[in-house]
């Protein structure tokens, strides 16, 4: 388990076709006066880009979560990369709705945050996050 004082940040979703997707959680851990102290990632790899898996690998958990454990930090600036191994089957609008995935920050052993985050079918999602402490709130 982290630091006391750092954060653990986690990634899932109930979506059925969240195993189409590799994530990544990477992040810059910082100090109060915002000098780099550190960096983490943490991965969830299904298969390689363009591979055409047409179904779930067994050894692939249908509803998988991702955390991200950093050292002790005031702060930390978080990359979340959602990419799609496989493309939708479907060109139509309505049967590629976006899904969602929730990402969870807790600091210090208490949750800080939890959103839910819509995710395009066909070009997953890039975001960049700051995130503070509660100290730093």
């Amino acid at each position: 388990m982290a630091n006391k004082e750092g954060f653990i940040i986690e990634l899932s979703s109930r979506s059925e076709i969240w195993w189409k997707y590799n994530a990544t959680l990477m992040c810059g851990c910082f100090d109060s006066t915002g000098a780099r102290i550190g960096f983490a990632s943490a991965e969830s790899f299904v298969a390689e880009v363009g591979s055409g898996l047409r179904e779930r690998p067994a050894d692939i958990d249908p509803h998988r979560s991702l955390t991200l454990e950093t050292p002790s930090c005031d702060h930390l600036l978080l990359y979340v990369y959602i990419v799609p191994h496989r493309l939708p089957e479907h060109n139509d609008v309505s049967h590629t709705q976006p899904f969602d995935v929730q990402l969870t920050v807790s600091h210090d052993g208490r949750r800080i945050s939890r959103e839910r985050i819509a995710i395009n079918q066909w070009s997953g999602c890039s975001l960049e996050m700051r995130i503070p402490s509660e100290k730093s709130r």
